[in-house]
């Protein structure tokens, strides 16, 4: 019997994993699977690195297969979690709502902690307020990401123009915005404050926040099930992953570095406001070749 050390993959083994499962996995019914799909909101190393004990505990509490997922793209996750090529799935906030609203998907689990865009800059730049940026460039996550919607709506509120008063910069995920500005590529970001708390402590103290949105006050992420998953499999996979972040020290020490407070069921009512977001998704994907 392998041991839990035993059965962790190397980084790169596990980076392909996860870059090639979904396509693997999609020829099995999704009904009798326990996937777990990532939206690509970070690295696919970082992912890797902080859910592998999840995966691994999972796998033994359900005594089945259990494998970690995430797509090349947000549009790419999108259009498989539209067509239902995930079991279960942990996205952000305007994709779990037309995943709810449109596709099916039952909300699960949801963090107790709401996440907030912040703009960041390196702390060797001065500016203290958003309108000092008029002119300069502002990185952002990739364009489908909620982050990056309430980005612009923070430009707009400065009375900064996406389009004419600063230049944007849309990359794959929070990560590598921050690493634009951390480069000089460009003068700022604006990325979740969640999503920092999950990046290199190096990374952290090269960073300063110049402001938070707390009017873009949303959970984080959203823990899904497909439709064509059966209620006693959800409930069993719910109350797993309860299990391992409140029962035991890998689980309780995710949460923490995540920052969410704990994981708590998630309902209708909590994607409701979620509407606005899932509406400016849905445009902008049908906007995409």
């Amino acid at each position: 019997m392998k041991t839990s050390q035993g059965r962790r993959f190397s980084s790169a083994a596990w980076m392909l994993a996860m870059l090639l499962a979904a396509p693997c996995v999609v020829a099995q019914e999704v009904q009798q699977r326990y996937d777990l799909a990532f939206t690509p909101f970070l690295p696919v190393r970082t992912m890797m690195l902080k859910y592998e004990p999840m995966r691994i505990f999972l796998e033994e509490r359900l005594q089945e297969p259990v494998a970690l997922i995430t797509a090349m793209d947000y549009k790419t996750f999108n259009q498989r979690m539209r067509n239902h090529d995930y079991a279960f799935v942990v996205t952000v906030a305007n994709a779990a709502y037309l995943a709810y609203a449109e596709y099916g998907y039952t909300p699960m689990l949801r963090p107790v902690i709401l996440t907030r865009p912040v703009l960041i800059t390196s702390r060797k730049k001065r500016f203290k307020h958003l309108k000092d940026l008029r002119g300069a460039t502002i990185a952002l996550p990739d364009r489908l990401a909620v982050v990056s919607m309430q980005g612009l709506q923070m430009l707009r509120e400065a009375g900064l123009h996406p389009e004419s008063h600063v230049r944007i910069k849309h990359t794959p995920n929070h990560a590598a915005a921050v690493n634009f500005v951390l480069s000089g590529e460009a003068a700022a970001a604006i990325v979740s404050d969640r999503a920092i708390l999950q990046m290199p402590e190096a990374t952290q103290k090269a960073l300063r926040i110049v402001q938070r949105w707390d009017a873009g006050a949303i959970p984080g992420v959203i823990y899904m099930a497909s439709p064509q998953v059966s209620a006693e499999r959800v409930t069993r996979m719910r109350q797993a992953i309860l299990d391992y972040v409140r029962d035991t020290d890998s689980g309780r020490n995710l949460i923490k570095d995540l920052g969410y407070g704990d994981l708590t069921p998630a309902t209708a009512a909590d994607l409701a406001p979620l509407a606005a977001y899932g509406a400016l998704l849905k445009e902008a994907q049908e906007a995409m070749p």
